[in-house]
């Protein structure tokens, strides 16, 4: 249930469990990585308050940033600030992303080319490569976290065909959490 807290009124524990998947009920330290992530004080032991959730989100799910189909594609930059605040997006801390792979259907049809499981999660700062499966056409995808950005590109790998286009989309950011499910919406 990722999005948005909020913009006004009082915010509780409760809210900011629920938005990502949690009880309710759960108890949890002020000092807790979520809550922390939520109202924008990431270091541990620094002073924070509820209502600075106010109007946050730490997950965000969707298709955020889609590259054109190509033998070699680029997946358009997108900004931390873009869905978190400043205090959010500060960096030596973890973030979790996942970028799917599309191939057009002629490569799948038959069962045994299908990459489109293909993701990959960063956690600090740096670029991850999705492995290639689809016997024996693959196409990869790369993304990069670096400062507040996100970019990413893809690229094919493989024998010869008559369409060596694939797309890659990032379909899922979050400050706190890997992907439960493994690839995107």
């Amino acid at each position: 249930m990722a999005g948005r807290l909020p913009s006004s009124g009082a915010i509780s524990i409760g809210q900011i469990n629920a938005k990502e998947g949690y009880s309710p009920t759960q108890t949890v330290s002020m000092n807790n990585t979520l809550i922390r992530a939520f109202c924008g004080a990431r270091a541990n032991n620094s002073q924070i308050s509820l209502g600075s959730a106010r109007g946050k989100q730490v997950t965000v799910i969707g298709n955020l940033s889609t590259s054109n189909y190509a033998s070699s594609v680029s997946m358009p930059a997108v900004s931390l600030y873009s869905y978190f605040s400043a205090s959010q997006a500060v960096t030596g801390y973890p973030l979790y992303t996942t970028v799917n792979v599309n191939v057009p259907p002629t490569w799948w049809a038959n069962g045994t080319n299908n990459p489109r499981n293909m993701s990959s999660t960063l956690g600090y700062g740096n670029s991850r490569t999705g492995g290639g499966t689809g016997g024996r056409k693959n196409f990869y995808s790369v993304q990069t976290y670096s400062g507040t950005t996100i970019y990413g590109s893809g690229y094919y790998s493989g024998k010869s065909t008559g369409n060596r286009n694939g797309q890659v989309t990032l379909q899922y950011i979050s400050l706190v959490k890997p992907n439960p499910a493994g690839r995107g919406s």
